[in-house]
């Protein structure tokens, strides 16, 4: 009869130069992490999520007013929606009452009339650029 020869599995000796190996290498996983630049896009997909919102109020509305620093919209149901700058913060008003913000940390906004549209142009507190042309849907 032959004896069986067990030469597949894991040793002692083997698990413990394994865990050793690793409790050495795991605290210094932090320290690599740390030294990783994240990037971040939140204030670009901020900006263009407020593109999406003035786009989608431009095409709900019957009439558009552009000034330079702000959008008139007379609505179907005869509302008139105001989007301009309060402050630091791009804000919306329906019959001059309410507060609903669109976009935080912008120092300047820019409105300039087209013969098919008008073009957006918006300026964050960090000083990044931000143009959007709006189409009149009719």
């Amino acid at each position: 009869m032959d004896i069986l020869q067990n030469e597949k599995g894991f040793s002692f000796l083997s698990v413990i130069l394994t865990s050793t190996i690793l409790f050495i290498i795991i605290p210094f996983t932090g320290y690599l992490l740390n030294g990783v630049n994240f990037t971040s896009n939140y204030e670009e997909l901020s900006v263009q999520q407020f593109y999406y919102f003035l786009r989608d109020d431009v095409i709900k509305s019957t009439d558009i007013k552009v000034e330079p620093t702000k959008i008139i919209l007379n609505q179907h149901d005869g509302s008139v929606v105001t989007i301009e700058k309060y402050q630091d913060l791009i804000r919306r008003q329906v019959n001059s009452e309410g507060h609903e913000i669109y976009l935080r940390h912008v120092q300047n906004i820019n409105y300039k009339s087209t013969a098919y549209g008008f073009h957006a142009s918006i300026t964050s507190t960090k000083g990044e650029n931000f143009e959007k042309t709006i189409i009149f849907y009719r």
